[in-house]
């Protein structure tokens, strides 16, 4: 299956000698061109936001973002396979309207070299240039065309390697279109406004006409994967209508042998699959079809556009086409050619983030500055500058000076006298258009903002250089002061905004709005602090473009604590708060930071078949072979697992290989597949504890039959004790409620199992895990518990059973391990826990505190202790560290692959309401599922969390002891 997500956009935090973080949050400009590489492996985009972006089509995880043109991008190519490159690739060439092309080394994501059009950037006019480029078949050269008329129609030949220009060769005036190699890369194919297509002879530069005078204008020249034929697209023009005609040619003869039938709608584009039997053309009509070749016959027409398609092209493989419309209503869309329907549409949110100080208003007869703190200041334009053209312009907090930059008619920023209209100075240094410019608060500075990637701060009375700041990859959108100085702020294009310290010069703090939620912000030694929600979107690229979970690194580098102390925070409360909930986490999962050291030192492992595997993603058969083997230079390994879908495969504790007393370790096993998409990891510990990299395969297994999805719900219900006064009263109808509700929405799909009053017994709870044996890997098991939750003396959490004594819960009390072991190592791998009980959140066992007096509005039974959080020195404000850890880190402990989610917090307790007939929790489940017809896990976790605080008041609140990171699943 196709999965891309090419709306998105990555924010990149590079770590010395360790892979690279990437946090995806989107596109800000419309894509204009995609490619596949030449192996099937990688999709380039290349977009309006003036970046291109690399991505894995299996996983759809994003690899690289190739950032540094200064205006947007029309192009961007892949090298071809060739002798020296078997399997194509090796690099991409991108173009755009800033008169540049640039080649970069895909596996790196390094820019190798900038190739300059004839034309400099001062001539760009409004619109920018156009230029062209291509590789040649053999992969050594890329000849680049502009269509700007200075250029005269200059064709320039560069080295790949070197970037070094070895010949131009001047054409016809008014290149129209993409030069396009030969077969033998002896000549190049050009297309020119004069209504001439010629061949271009390298050597000599002579011009060998393919069509000219008043024949149809040649829109487009694509050749075959075999280079024996090419495609043009040619346009017929009259007085009252526009047509076009695709024919094909013989590559040697250049003679027509094929016209496509008329499609009555303007064709755009025109695309071979990589097999050379079909052909691919996107149309005016919002249509794309699919052509059989030799024949010419029409086998298939693509309908879901909503604007007239400009590119459509087949994937590697040939089963999938990607199709979109450059227009802003429109997405992506990906299609089965098997079927002809779409598989994906590339939606997203785009977040724009725009951070200032202070705002201007340009218009064509004055200018206007408005000021948080005053009335807007106007001036009228005068002299010189009432002649002038600008797209920024800002007025000085004294109104004396004017301060404007043009555009993208050059790169200048210019200082008036604003009295008399005269300009005092210019202030030359950007390379790239200036997108801002403003006054200090003071009005002694002026700081500018470009698409070079810097911004600039000038003296305002010499127009001298002060000092430049580089730290943005994307263009800088805007640039100002705090009203102190002391401080500068920059936005970027791609999204982040930089705070620099204005006196030392260097970069304090970089941010990144994900959207209305979520964000990630990371300080220069590479520490971040992030939402839970952006956490779940990170992950790791290798510089060989393997992908990593962000978890392993995660430990390391997500520093709240260390990033508040980075910028200055002064709150020491919080910052301890945050540094000890770091540090509990830490204890939680084992790790020794002491490898942190010199590097975070790391066992390794992987799939030794991983190549064989993705190149036969789809799966018919439902066994899987996995070859793995794991290695660590200085310790002996201790355990490994494989995870499907965040299940471990061997349990939470994994396949010990202890025993062997050895540093590696080589085995081959077989798992199933489960009926979809399958993410499968390995890993490998060593004896400090310490985790390999996972490393995601993605797998899709369709078996040539359904199969039948079964749900297993278990309901344990206790209200009556052998110790009367405990008894509650909704418990076993919470669960009986339960058990109705899910059989109204699974109906024969599902297999029920209860426990009531008598019968919940430790021995009966703990049997039940063999009826849960019996369930397949496509299964859901859902599991809900209502009754008393206790804390022991050590602050061990018990669940009651019938005889559970509620002085002493260890004695014939449920422990929580006892009850999240039915969900270890069973076959299902959809797997949700629903705990409806007092103290059902975790808790720190080293903060607690028994609480002497109950709480009578609570009516609390005698032998249910309250417990609270300390009061001293320990719990440092805020929130006690051990909520702390849970809310900021997604991953705070070994998981057996299962949603839990409890009632209450680990000091709250789970209330019953007289008028609701129900514990709140289990009221607000039965609730979603009569007001929702389908729910995920975190659309349950989210909604009933937010209706049992509204409930009561706030004074219950559920949590979540353990959640999957990447598979959100359907419970009804």
């Amino acid at each position: 299956m196709l999965i891309l997500s090419f709306f998105l956009s990555p924010f990149l935090l590079v770590v010395a000698q360790e892979p690279q973080l990437v946090l995806p949050i989107g596109h800000t400009g419309k894509i204009n061109d995609a490619e596949f590489s030449p192996d099937g492996k990688l999709v380039v985009t290349a977009s309006e936001d003036g970046s291109a972006k690399l991505w894995g089509v299996e996983n759809g995880y994003l690899l690289h973002e190739l950032k540094g043109h200064a205006l947007w991008l029309d192009m961007a190519k892949f090298s071809p396979a060739c002798k020296s490159d078997p399997t194509g690739g090796k690099y991409i060439l991108t173009a755009s309207n800033d008169n540049t092309a640039k080649i970069w080394l895909t596996k790196s994501g390094k820019l190798l070299s900038t190739l300059k059009g004839a034309t400099g950037m001062k001539q760009l006019g409004n619109g920018g240039i156009w230029i062209n480029a291509g590789f040649s078949p053999d992969s050594k050269y890329v000849v680049t065309a502009s269509d700007a008329q200075f250029d005269n129609g200059k064709l320039q030949i560069w080295e790949t390697a070197t970037g070094r220009i070895v010949r131009i060769v001047k054409t016809s005036p008014d290149i129209r279109s993409a030069p396009v190699f030969s077969p033998d890369s002896k000549s190049i194919m050009v297309i020119t406004g004069a209504k001439t297509t010629a061949w271009c002879d390298i050597v000599s530069g002579n011009l060998t006409p393919l069509k000219k005078g008043d024949q149809p204008v040649i829109d487009s020249v694509v050749f075959s994967p075999d280079r024996k034929y090419f495609l043009t697209i040619e346009r017929n023009e009259n007085s009252s209508t526009i047509s076009t005609t695709v024919y094909i040619k013989d590559a040697q003869s250049r003679k027509t042998v094929l016209v496509l039938p008329d499609t009555l709608s303007y064709t755009n584009i025109a695309r071979f699959s990589p097999d050379g039997k079909m052909i691919v053309t996107g149309n005016d009509d919002n249509l794309a079809n699919i052509w059989r070749l030799p024949s010419g016959k029409s086998i298939q027409t693509l309908t879901g556009h909503t604007s007239h398609i400009d590119e459509s092209l087949f994937s590697r493989d040939g089963k999938f086409i990607l199709s979109y419309a450059n227009s802003e209503d429109s997405i992506p869309i990906a299609w089965d050619l098997s079927t002809g329907k779409p598989i994906k549409k590339f939606n997203g949110d785009v977040y724009d983030i725009s951070s200032t100080f202070n705002r201007w208003v340009g218009d064509g007869d004055s200018i206007a500055t408005y000021w948080n703190d005053s009335l807007p200041k106007t001036t009228r334009r005068k002299g010189a500058l009432a002649a002038a053209f600008f797209n920024v312009a800002e007025i000085s907090p004294n109104g004396k000076y004017v301060v404007t930059a043009e555009g993208t008619w050059d790169n200048d920023v210019r200082l008036w006298d604003a009295a008399a209209g005269r300009l005092l100075t210019t202030l030359k240094g950007h390379t790239g258009v200036v997108s801002s410019a403003h006054f200090s608060y003071d009005g002694r500075m002026i700081i500018t903002a470009a698409f070079d990637d810097s911004a600039r701060v000038w003296d305002t009375k010499t127009g001298k250089l002060l000092f430049k700041l580089d730290g943005h990859q994307a263009g800088v959108k805007k640039a100002q002061f705090s009203p102190d100085a002391n401080y500068i702020i920059t936005t970027c294009r791609d999204n982040s905004m930089n705070l620099w310290d204005a006196k030392t010069r260097k970069l304090v703090y970089t941010f990144f709005i994900v959207d209305s939620t979520d964000y990630l912000g990371k300080i220069p030694t590479g520490y971040y602090q992030s939402s839970t929600g952006a956490a779940k979107l990170l992950h790791y690229v290798t510089r060989d473009l393997q992908v990593i979970s962000f978890e392993q690194l995660d430990v390391k580098y997500n520093r709240p604590d260390k990033v508040l102390e980075a910028i200055g925070n002064k709150d020491t409360t919080l910052i301890k708060s945050y540094r000890k909930a770091y540090e509990k986490r830490i204890k939680r999962l084992g790790i020794d930071t002491s490898s942190f050291k010199d590097g975070y030192g790391v066992p390794q492992s992987g799939f030794e078949n991983r190549e064989m595997i993705e190149a036969d993603p789809e799966r018919k058969t439902k066994e899987l072979t996995l070859h793995i083997k794991g290695t660590d230079s200085s310790y002996q390994l201790d355990r490994f697992n494989v995870w499907v879908n965040e299940v471990p495969v061997y349990g939470q504790r994994g396949f010990s290989i202890r025993k062997r007393s050895s540093n590696s370790f080589d085995t081959t096993i077989r798992i199933g597949l489960s009926q979809g998409e399958n993410r499968i990891e390995t890993s490998v510990f060593n004896e400090n504890g310490t985790e390999s990299y996972r490393m995601p395969l993605i797998v899709n297994y369709s078996p040539p039959t359904p199969q039948k999805v079964m749900t297993r719900f278990i309901g344990i219900g206790i209200d009556h004790f052998a110790d009367a006064q405990y008894d509650l009263r909704y418990s076993a109808k919470d669960i009986r409620d339960l058990s109705l509700k899910l059989k109204e929405k699974y109906g024969d799909a599902i297999i029920i199992d209860t426990l009531f009053n008598e019968k919940v017994t430790v021995s009966n709870i703990k049997a039940l895990k063999q009826k849960l044996m019996q369930t397949t890997d496509n299964d859901k098991v859902i599991i809900a518990y209502s009754g008393h939750g206790m804390l022991s003396r050590d602050y061990d959490y018990y669940l009651s059973t019938y005889a559970v004594n509620f002085e002493q819960p260890e004695q014939n009390g449920l422990s929580y391990d006892d009850l999240e072991n039915l969900l270890d190592s069973i076959p299902a791998r959809k797997k949700l826990m629903l705990i409806d009980a007092c103290h059902s959140g975790e808790v720190d066992k080293d903060e607690l505190v028994t609480i002497g007096q109950t709480i009578d509005s609570m009516k609390l039974k005698r032998g249910l202790k309250p417990v609270r959080y300390r009061d001293d020195e320990k719990h440092l404000g805020l929130k006690n560290s051990f909520e702390l850890m849970q809310s900021v880190f997604v991953n705070v402990g070994k998981s057996t692959g299962a949603t839990i989610i409890s009632a209450a917090a680990g000091t709250q307790f789970a209330l019953e309401r007289n008028d609701l007939e129900n514990g709140v929790f289990t009221y607000s489940i039965l609730e979603a599922m009569k007001n929702y017809p389908s729910l995920k896990i975190s659309e349950l976790k989210r909604i009933v969390g937010e209706r049992v605080e509204q409930l009561t008041n706030g004074l219950q609140k559920p949590t979540s002891r353990n959640e999957t990171i990447a598979v959100d699943w359907e419970v009804w």
